[in-house]
């Protein structure tokens, strides 16, 4: 053997140690997450259990009884006999998601049909069920996603976060959050795909998820209405740096901009279609909704009086403008003051609310009820912020450091997507504060708790992975992974909390 070819058999040799190693080293974080997902489940569905048994016992309170009616007489028009006059079209509407009553959109009650009892009792006990392992389901799938896409911490945190201080909470109720999340959570990511290059098919997925978002409550019309607001202004601004001539994002092109609009409006009419059909036809609109002119009432009792008084089609047409509620109407029975403080009261509230609930203080017995699994919503999303700003200013730093390189010829998209995070913020604190008197509760704010943190976590990634990109600044990936550590022992200490004191109030 030649010294020649006794070098090249140690080389490779020495090639398949090191990829070995790396093998071994990138199996490793991999194996630590299935651990992280077994250990979840379990803590998940043991105060899943704890929740579901000491809270919301009453299935009367929180308009679950009227949701399970809802279901009762969705599941009546299904099997309904089909008369002489019916059309092809009405009978094949009735299988779908459809039947509202103003109030409850279709989705959750078809959805609920499918395990309906006569005993409402065991119907209440299977929804809840239900809303918990749907809950369970996407939190894992979204954690498989996120360690693919983003880093195995980042998913982490995103699990724990999202799980505890939103989706459980909520799972234990006969009500349509649970879906309402999952579809509203699916739409903001596809509004902050198309905010990063805006592909057809992206919008035709928006349509989907945003009809099934409707489909289940009508709160996701703010969300679109941002989006469409957002990305018409980037429009204006892409066209108008390409007829400066400067550099345009290759990602974003405007001429998709107005075909995709197209797309989505068929898509989400697509998926809405038979529900908006039967509102036009009941109701004579077909996005008719009571909450819609709740929001310029004053208190429940007249939103009930109002719809006891406005029932069917031909009442809600003979309505006079100074019938009608409306903001017309509610700047001339009230001053501007009034306006102004109902406002500013409900946002605090609402805000308030999502980012800092009412929080226990424990006695030396340690036996108070606990009010909120995470109390401290606002300062875990504010973590995630400090996160995406260390790596915003890594990013700068490396960008002066080297002003050649490919981090200047990146697109940058960052800016528009949280632009629409803001937007979408506001609008939906001013709508839901406005409408405060009407709806308490924290279930209205909470759809943006998930959504707002796989933002900034979306955003650390990229800002990471640019750092990054020219194989430098590798000490980048420990800060990252270390602050996300932290975080997620922060997380963790308050489930440990939680197991060893499973007391919440009812």
């Amino acid at each position: 053997m030649t010294e020649g070819e006794h070098s090249e058999i140690s080389s490779k040799a020495s090639g398949k140690q090191v990829a070995g190693r790396k093998s071994r080293r990138s199996l490793y974080p991999r194996l630590g997450f299935v651990l992280f997902l077994v250990v979840f489940n379990v803590g998940y569905f043991f105060l899943a259990t704890q929740l579901f048994y000491q809270t919301n016992r009453d299935r009367v309170n929180h308009d679950q009884e009227h949701n399970i009616s809802m279901a009762e007489r969705t599941l009546g028009r299904e099997q309904a006999e089909s008369k002489p006059e019916d059309g092809i079209t009405d009978s094949m509407w009735r299988k779908l998601p459809h039947f509202t009553d103003g109030v409850v959109n279709p989705l959750w009650p078809w959805v609920a049909a499918r395990f309906q009892s006569d005993d409402h009792e065991t119907f209440f006990q299977r929804g809840k069920w239900f809303n918990v392992v749907l809950s369970a389901v996407f939190l894992n799938l979204l954690g498989l996603a996120c360690a693919r896409i983003f880093s195995i911490p980042g998913a982490i945190n995103l699990m724990l976060l999202g799980g505890l201080g939103a989706f459980l909470p909520r799972a234990v109720f006969f009500q349509p959050e649970i879906l309402y999340y999952i579809f509203f959570f699916a739409t903001w990511v596809c509004c902050l795909a198309l905010m990063r290059h805006n592909e057809l098919w992206l919008y035709a997925l928006l349509g989907l998820f945003a009809g099934l978002a409707y489909l289940a409550k009508t709160s996701v019309q703010p969300l679109l209405l941002v989006f469409f607001g957002v990305t018409a202004l980037r429009f204006v601004v892409e066209v108008f740096r390409r007829w400066r001539g400067k550099q345009a994002d290759t990602r974003w092109h405007p001429q998709n901009h107005f075909v995709g609009m197209a797309v989505l409006v068929m898509s989400f009419l697509m998926v809405t279609g038979p529900r908006l059909s039967y509102a036009n036809q009941q109701f004579g609109a077909p996005f008719h909704s009571y909450p819609g002119y709740w929001l310029w009432m004053d208190n429940f009792e007249d939103c009930y009086r109002f719809m006891g008084t406005h029932g069917d089609r031909e009442s809600l047409r003979n309505m006079t403008a100074d019938e009608k509620p409306s903001l017309s109407k509610y700047l001339k029975t009230h001053s501007k003051e009034e306006m102004w403080q109902r406002m500013r009261d409900g946002v605090e509230v609402k805000v308030g609310g999502l980012l800092y609930p009412e929080k226990t203080r424990q006695n030396k017995n340690r036996n108070r009820e606990w009010k909120q699994l995470l109390p401290d919503r606002g300062w875990y999303l504010l973590a995630l912020i400090i996160i995406t700003a260390v790596m915003a200013l890594i990013y700068g730093w490396a960008m002066r450091r080297v002003p050649e390189s490919e981090l200047r010829k990146q697109p940058w998209s960052g800016v528009w997507m949280l632009m629409f995070a803001l937007g979408a913020f506001v609008l939906y604190a001013m709508a839901y504060g406005f409408y405060s008197p009407i709806g308490k509760g924290d279930r209205f704010m909470l759809s943006l708790y998930l959504p707002l943190m796989v933002t900034f976590v979306w955003i650390a990634e990229r800002l990471r992975r640019r750092t990054m990109r020219d194989g430098k600044h590798r000490w980048v990936a420990y800060l990252y992974t270390g602050m996300h550590l932290v975080l997620s022992a922060v997380v963790v200490m308050r489930v440990v909390e939680l197991v060893q004191l499973p007391l919440f109030r009812g």
